[in-house]
């Protein structure tokens, strides 16, 4: 057999192949001798047919399969001779199978990218391990008064800052309804009617619990505010927004002491000592995940700091895609309208690259140490990983199976339980430098 390789830019690796005679015929002779024993043609018993008519009068479905069993087999061959790591056959052309029983084809594979392992064997980092104060342990706890505040009406004295104001007020552009020109935007910025609105400078838009402080029960007021070039919603940057406010009632937050009476409203049976002492134990956990996050994300740094290497095309456009959404997603859900990202999208599109640039690149990395420290995943790696799965999407485990195996979708959980056994040994040999001194 003869190979030719044309390597081509991101990983992809030209194969011309050719066989040998020889090698041709005795596959068809095999696969044609399979025809003859299923054949029924009149006049023969079964299986009885002369090979030459069965060559004549299936030649086209035994070509066909011939081709496909040696392509097979031959581009498994030429990956061996040429040792290619391959991800995937990307296409084959150009097949051609003489009379002669000589046979040529060319094949596009596409490859993990070549570098040179860095040596992982010890990797000083800078991470520090954030101490849990008793300040930590407050600040946590002080939000279990949250749920559980009492509101008393205020008398006698006008709206203050920190107060709970009992609104009603509309909003207008000019002459027109904010929620005619943008009905898409929070109804809180339109205009509600008895709203409960808490008096500080973050609420609604800049100046807004300014603008009513002061006001007295059942009065009404009228103002203008400049939005400023700052404001998280795009289309009103600039604007004057115009508008009257009514006050029904003034409220004041009470919030309950910490003490044993809420521990049990809390969690039944236990004290605010016992609340504290638990919030300690999970700020402990989180800083000590933190501090290995830390240490992980210095490892990975340092080993892709020397790494240039190409990559797979289809795998960078996937992962900047999946990149893509996850920022898309969070600032969403952080209430940045379409139009504010759709301003922005050279800049988020050049943030994904560079971010699915390195995790392709950590990811190859990770699975080449996998492989040359002979790391393996077991059937109970694997069935932890699924049973997660389930849990978290909510999915029976054997319905789960039974679609990972129809979608071949066990290969991608091998590999990332394999990424993740090399983070782990690369992570343990890992050295935390001291900060350096203030």
């Amino acid at each position: 057999m003869n190979v030719v390789c044309d390597p081509q830019p991101n990983c992809v690796v030209n194969l011309q192949i050719e066989l040998p005679a020889d090698q041709v015929t005795r596959e068809w002779l095999a696969i044609s001798k399979d025809f003859q024993r299923q054949a029924r043609l009149p006049g023969y018993r079964p299986g009885k047919a002369p090979q030459a008519l069965i060559d004549t009068r299936y030649a086209r479905e035994i070509r066909s399969e011939v081709e496909k069993k040696l392509i097979n087999s031959s581009l498994n061959e030429a990956v061996k001779q040429r040792n290619l790591r391959v991800l995937s056959v990307a296409d084959v052309t150009d097949i051609e199978l003489g009379d002669d029983k000589t046979m040529r084809f060319r094949a596009s594979v596409v490859t993990e990218p070549e570098f040179e392992l860095p040596d992982y064997s010890a990797i000083a980092v800078d991470a520090v391990r954030r101490e849990v104060t008793d300040a930590d342990v407050e600040k946590w706890i002080e939000q279990f008064r949250e749920p559980h505040a009492t509101y008393d009406p205020v008398e006698g004295r006008p709206l203050a800052m920190g107060d709970y104001a009992v609104l009603t007020y509309e909003g207008k552009i000019g002459d027109q309804l904010l929620s005619d020109i943008l009905p898409k935007a929070p109804v809180q910025l339109h205009g509600r009617r008895n709203a409960w609105v808490l008096m500080d400078k973050g609420t609604l838009v800049p100046g807004f619990a300014e603008a009513i402080e002061g006001m007295s029960v059942n009065d009404e007021r009228a103002f203008t505010l400049d939005v400023p070039d700052s404001f998280p919603l795009a289309e009103l940057r600039g604007s004057k927004i115009s508008y009257t406010a009514t006050l029904h009632g003034i409220n004041t937050r009470k919030l309950p002491p910490l003490d044993d009476a809420l521990a049990d409203k809390l969690d039944p049976g236990k004290t605010m000592d016992a609340i504290r002492s638990e919030m300690r134990d999970r700020l402990e956990k989180l800083a000590d995940q933190e501090f290995d996050s830390a240490k992980r994300n210095g490892a990975i740094k340092h080993l892709l700091a020397g790494l240039q290497c190409e990559l797979p095309a289809h795998a960078l456009t996937e992962e900047v895609n999946a990149v893509l959404r996850d920022i898309v997603q969070e600032n969403q859900g952080r209430g940045v309208s379409d139009d504010e990202l759709r301003s922005h999208h050279d800049e988020l599109v050049g943030v994904a690259q560079q971010t699915a640039r390195d995790r392709v690149r950590a990811n190859f990395l990770l699975l080449r140490i996998a492989g040359k420290e002979k790391i393996e995943v077991t059937n109970t790696d694997l069935l932890m990983a699924v049973s997660e799965m389930s849990r978290r999407h909510e999915i029976p485990v054997k319905k789960l199976i039974s679609s990972l195996k129809a979608r071949d979708g066990f290969g991608p959980i091998r590999d990332q339980i394999l990424m993740g056994k090399a983070l782990d040994l690369v992570t343990a040999n890992v050295t935390v430098r001291e900060p350096a001194a203030a």
